[in-house]
């Protein structure tokens, strides 16, 4: 039963160990990019939250595999949405999706935008699927 067990595992080993190299080339295949976001802003008015998956050459952000952005924010920003998709990119064929997401700054204070990224970033050997955490700290006076 032990050489079974053991015949099974060298099996089995080399593809977990390609998984995990696809899991670490997928990590460093791209970046979450905040740049346009307002980070200044009076009470009372209007901003704008961008986030940006940039994704590095030979890879992109899969078209049809599912993608979810889930916004909040403290209560001193009021987010025009909470929930984005491929749809709501700026340019939705693009290979690394832009998003803008207008908000009010009801509150003065240090104010925080958080977004949860869901995603599927690929080459041509493989498709991963991603998951972080983003927060853009905004000040409103």
């Amino acid at each position: 039963m032990r050489t079974l067990a053991l015949a099974l595992a060298l099996l089995l080993a080399p593809a977990a160990s390609r998984a995990d190299a696809a899991a670490d080339a997928a990590a460093k295949s791209y970046r979450i990019d905040t740049e346009g976001t307002t980070r200044s802003v009076k009470a009372g008015a209007a901003g704008k939250l961008v986030i940006s998956i940039v994704p590095v050459a030979g890879t992109h952000v899969h078209p049809q595999a599912p993608l979810k952005i889930t916004l909040s924010a403290t209560p001193g920003l009021t987010l025009s949405k909470d929930r984005l998709g491929h749809k709501d990119a700026v340019d939705p064929k693009a290979e690394g999706p832009r998003f803008e997401v207008p908000f009010t700054a009801a509150q003065a204070g240090a104010q925080e935008a958080r977004a949860k990224v869901d995603f599927f970033i690929c080459s041509d050997q493989w498709c991963v699927k991603q998951a972080r955490d983003v927060s853009v700290p905004v000040k409103v006076e």
